[in-house]
């Protein structure tokens, strides 16, 4: 099999379980700061848990990002969203920001960990390049812990676009009067979503995205 075939397989592979954990992840800290913060709803929906059956949308968490991962380019996805009840919680404008902050943190920690391993490799001298050692288990390996920094950086950036239904619209929201907070959140969702669109066509949120990359390549040793 061609070499660069072998590859796009094993980046799908790899890719796949990866970006669907780190969904799962992230909507288990949401349902984890919700049961944390006083409400039960997200416990009672079986949804405190790591278990992918009960947080995995069809077409989120396993369609898109199949596709962006063989097609290459942006890598698009979603899990299905953590019920919780405003009114369980002791502050609900404080506690909601923290519920919704929960997801796009977890992220950032997955960026951390995976950095770690991968600087374990380098630091260990195990055979990490292809070129060298051919697509073997260790290569493979750390391809996927470089994959897992990229994805849950991409992951923290996009959930925190300011625009619902996103975590980022709910943790400005709270820093906002409660006629503009009003607003923001009761904006089209359908409207946000070619927004995001439009913002993914052009480099605004490359910026943030390549920062926090280079932090994450950096703190794995990855040059």
């Amino acid at each position: 099999m061609d070499l660069a075939l072998q590859v796009k397989l094993v980046d799908v592979l790899i890719g796949a379980p990866l970006f669907l954990f780190a969904l799962v992840f992230h909507e288990y800290c949401h349902a984890l700061a919700a049961t944390r913060l006083g409400d039960n709803t997200a416990a009672w929906s079986g949804r405190l848990t790591l278990n992918p059956a009960v947080h995995i949308d069809p077409i989120g968490s396993i369609a898109m990002p199949l596709l962006g991962l063989w097609f290459g380019g942006f890598i698009f996805g979603w899990a299905k969203p953590v019920p919780f009840n405003p009114r369980n919680l002791r502050d609900a404008p404080r506690d909601t920001m923290i519920i919704a902050l929960a997801g796009p943190v977890s992220n950032l920690v997955l960026v951390l960990v995976f950095a770690a391993l991968a600087r374990a490799m380098v630091m260990g001298g195990l055979p990490i390049n292809s070129m060298n050692s051919g697509l073997d288990g260790w290569w493979m390996l750390h391809r996927g812990l470089t994959f897992g920094i990229f994805i849950n950086a991409l992951l923290a950036v996009f959930n925190m676009i300011p625009l619902p239904p996103l975590d980022g619209s709910k943790v400005l929201a709270y820093f906002l009067d409660s006629g503009t907070a009003s607003r923001l959140l009761s904006f089209n969702p359908m409207m946000s979503f070619f927004i995001i669109i439009l913002l993914f066509q052009t480099s605004i949120l490359r910026v943030p995205l390549d920062m926090l990359m280079s932090v994450g390549k950096s703190l794995g040793g990855l040059g």
